[in-house]
């Protein structure tokens, strides 16, 4: 494997599955049976009062962890650890444990960047989220726009770090097209009808002028809140509490 690569993807929270012991395979959350055991268990641990709302935060912690991750590599190194889902696991820390083996890299020298994208959008979303997605909906009857929309955010954030730190221009060009890329393609590479995260990707002025979600992510709702944040930084909740303040103080 790259270690110079993995020594950055390491700060996502990603080790390899002889650095853990005790690790939920993620392929088996597929299993309706597992899947509803797995998110009760999440829902002692984060304190959430319904399936729901533990699948819904399970998904964004479980997108930082995959798919930012791959972009991050894809923006800075171009090439992607390709994760297949029965690769995956998660630990107690909430990491997630590889198995180093079943994962491959992927350099975009190896095709044309489009094709290369494509091939990499393919197998971290119609062969491994879709699929892990459409068995939490189905279980904890949470919205799947909610759970796209988890997806989304973590994606807005990653390139608004990447694009700040990056000052060469020819890079700068190269992490928009890769953006809107991701942004107007086509649902069979999620393995969806249409792209589900399409109307949820913002970058630029677009995110600045509107950080706000179209969904709620559904922390509020947790029994206690252990970030200490009431409401998370882009929450629609929190964006019309404010409105309503500054409409009063206009009065």
């Amino acid at each position: 494997m790259n270690n110079t690569v993995m020594t950055e993807l390491k700060k996502f929270d990603i080790q390899l599955e002889s650095e853990t012991l005790q690790v939920t395979d993620i392929f088996d959350l597929l299993d309706d049976e597992k899947c509803v055991a797995f998110l009760q268990k999440q829902m002692e641990e984060i304190k959430a009062p319904t399936l729901s709302v533990a699948a819904s935060l399970f998904s964004k912690r479980y997108a930082y962890l995959v798919v930012s991750s791959t972009l991050f590599s894809m923006g800075k190194y171009d090439c992607a650890l390709v994760l297949p889902i029965q690769a995956c696991g998660l630990n107690s820390e909430r990491k997630l444990c590889i198995k180093a083996d079943m994962c491959h890299w992927y350099r975009v020298e190896s095709m044309p960047r489009e094709q290369w994208c494509a091939h990499v959008i393919r197998s971290l979303f119609s062969n491994h989220l879709t699929p892990l997605f459409c068995a939490l909906q189905r279980n904890a009857r949470v919205p799947s726009k909610i759970l796209w929309e988890n997806v989304a955010v973590r994606i807005n954030s990653i390139y608004r770090k990447t694009l700040a730190k990056e000052t060469n221009l020819v890079k700068r060009q190269q992490l928009y097209n890769d953006f809107y890329f991701l942004k107007e393609a086509e649902g069979t590479l999620f393995g969806t009808e249409k792209n589900p995260i399409k109307d949820y990707l913002k970058i630029g002025e677009a995110l600045k002028s509107d950080p706000y979600r179209k969904t709620c992510c559904l922390y509020f709702r947790l029994e206690e809140d252990l970030e200490g944040i009431g409401y998370c930084a882009n929450c629609l909740i929190k964006k019309r509490k404010s409105s309503k303040s500054s409409n009063k103080n206009c009065i």
